[in-house]
C-alpha cells in the first residue's frame, strides 16, 4: 500500500531486524516494494541515526534503480527525478543543505547545491 510504514521497537539483540527482514523484506522485494531499515547507535551520539540509516537505505535503492535506467542527470519522470525536483522546489538552499547534513547518505537523491 502506498504511503504505509511499519515501525518496530524493542530491546537490542532480540532479533527484530532478522524477523522483519525474513517476514517482510524478502516477500516485499518480490512484489516490487522497498524494505528500508536503520539502526540506532547510541554510542555514536547520533540522535537520528536509525532514521538517517533508513533514509540512506531508501535513497540507495531509489538511486541504484534510477542509475540502471540512465542516471539522475538524464531527466525523465523516474521516481528519483520526481523526488529530487520536489525537494529542490519545496526547500530553499539553506534547508536543503540541512537535509544533506542530517542525511548524508541521501546527497545524490537530494540533488546538487544550487
Amino acid at each position: 500500500h502506498v504511503g504505509e510504514m511499519i515501525l518496530v521497537s524493542g530491546t537490542s539483540g532480540t532479533g527484530k531486524s532478522a524477523l522483519i527482514q525474513k517476514g517482510l523484506g524478502d516477500p516485499s522485494a518480490n512484489r516490487g516494494y522497498i524494505f528500508a531499515s536503520g539502526k540506532f547507535e547510541d554510542k555514536l551520539l547520533r540522535p537520528l541515526s536509525a532514521f538517517s540509516d533508513a533514509m540512506t537505505c531508501l535513497a540507495k535503492c531509489i538511486t541504484v534503480e534510477h542509475n540502471k535506467k540512465g542516471g539522475l542527470s538524464s531527466g525523465g519522470s523516474s521516481i528519483a527525478t520526481l523526488i529530487r525536483d520536489k525537494i529542490q522546489n519545496e526547500f530553499d538552499e539553506e534547508d536543503a543543505e540541512q537535509l544533506r547534513r542530517v542525511l548524508p547518505g541521501c546527497a545524490e537523491l537530494l540533488g546538487a547545491r544550487r
